[in-house]
């Protein structure tokens, strides 16, 4: 404490000769200020290292200081950190220890790539001589207010407030959002043309993608051998007199739920759709070749008897082409998008300055 007291005196006392002797100051008072700020920066050190020494488990997170430079603006690190806390936020519920580390080391890492990108879209705009209509902004915060806060402009306020953020903070951000959603429409978007000829020869390419193999859907019967001979030959007559119903017209899924002892007894023994690859090794030759409506003979394995029953087939089939049409399109589009963004930003780098800071 007497460290403190004796820090808080020197600085008042330099404070006091710089204020009333402003002019007075000669080699001597210079060197002397000099060493007295050397002394104070010392013993303020000195005594924040005293302190986490009494704290040796608290993890000291560095959120000062430089992330990134833009030309003469700065981007400190408590900016994105502050900018990407909802993402953090959703890592820590998900990851821990060392993982955590390095997904949030990432979420940093882009988080920071994309404030220095905005920053260079929105002086790009500068540049331009563009500007966003006070109207326009005017506009959004009445539809944010109607349809996010229905219609309640003390709500909105209350957000605010809770955010930490000023009406005109919200302007300015809203007006920067636009900025760059303009630029982005103006430079790219609306340069990323594709013709239908790539949208074909995409499909062509990617044809395995759009294939959608056979599904069935079935029911079964599913009835135990048991372990001894007679239990086999018991089961084998159940199964033989159950076919037989089956045969002269009783309803497969009433029957499956009296005498099946499968899983699915009590759904009537009805499977959803799959594919037969999927099914039990034994059965998949019959889901194969089975036809709609019909009911198969007693199928036997080594623990038990089976009767299937096909309700329904899909064929194995590509998806037309004109049915994907517009996903692939879109597809493509973002994926010129991205790729003329990238070779934009890359160009506005070359032109401006720019140094990303390592966070160690």
């Amino acid at each position: 404490m007497k460290t403190k007291n004796l820090s808080a005196f020197v600085i008042l006392r330099v404070v006091r000769i710089a204020v009333i002797r402003p002019f007075a100051y000669d080699v001597r008072m210079i060197k002397c200020m000099l060493q007295l700020f050397l002394w104070l920066s010392l013993s303020l050190v000195s005594w924040g290292q005293g302190n986490l020494a009494m704290k040796p488990n608290v993890r000291v997170i560095p959120i000062d200081g430089y992330a990134a430079q833009v030309n003469d603006r700065i981007i400190t690190r408590s900016e994105v950190f502050a900018r990407a806390a909802p993402i953090l936020a959703r890592l820590r519920q998900t990851y821990h220890g060392q993982e955590l580390d390095q997904k949030m080391k990432e979420a940093y890492k882009k988080m920071c790539e994309n404030m220095v990108d905005e920053i260079l879209i929105l002086s790009a705009f500068k540049e331009l001589g563009g500007t966003v209509p006070d109207q326009y902004l005017y506009d959004e915060v009445q539809r944010v207010i109607r349809t996010r806060f229905k219609g309640d402009e003390a709500m909105f306020e209350q957000s605010l407030a809770y955010q930490k953020m000023t009406r005109s903070d919200y302007l300015q951000k809203l007006r920067d959002d636009m900025t760059v959603e303009i630029m982005l429409n103006q430079t790219v978007r609306k340069q990323a043309r594709i013709t239908p000829s790539k949208v074909r020869e995409a499909y062509e390419k990617q044809k395995e993608k759009y294939y959608i193999p056979e599904k069935v859907k079935y029911s079964v019967i599913l009835i135990n051998k048991g372990t001894t001979p007679r239990e086999v030959k018991a089961k084998k007559k159940l199964v033989e007199k159950v076919y037989k119903q089956l045969k002269e017209g009783a309803d497969f899924a009433e029957l499956a739920k009296k005498v099946s002892e499968g899983a699915r007894a009590a759904e009537g023994g009805t499977f959803p759709w799959m594919q037969p690859k999927d099914a039990r090794e034994e059965l998949q030759k019959t889901l194969h070749s089975l036809k709609v409506g019909t009911i198969s003979p007693p199928i036997e394995t080594k623990s038990a008897f089976y009767i299937l029953k096909m309700h329904d087939r899909r064929i194995a089939h590509y998806q037309p082409f004109e049915k994907v049409r517009e996903t692939i399109k879109r597809a493509l589009e973002i994926e010129e998008q991205e790729r003329l963004k990238k070779r934009w930003l890359k160009r506005l780098k070359e032109k401006n300055y720019v140094k990303i800071f390592k966070l160690k």
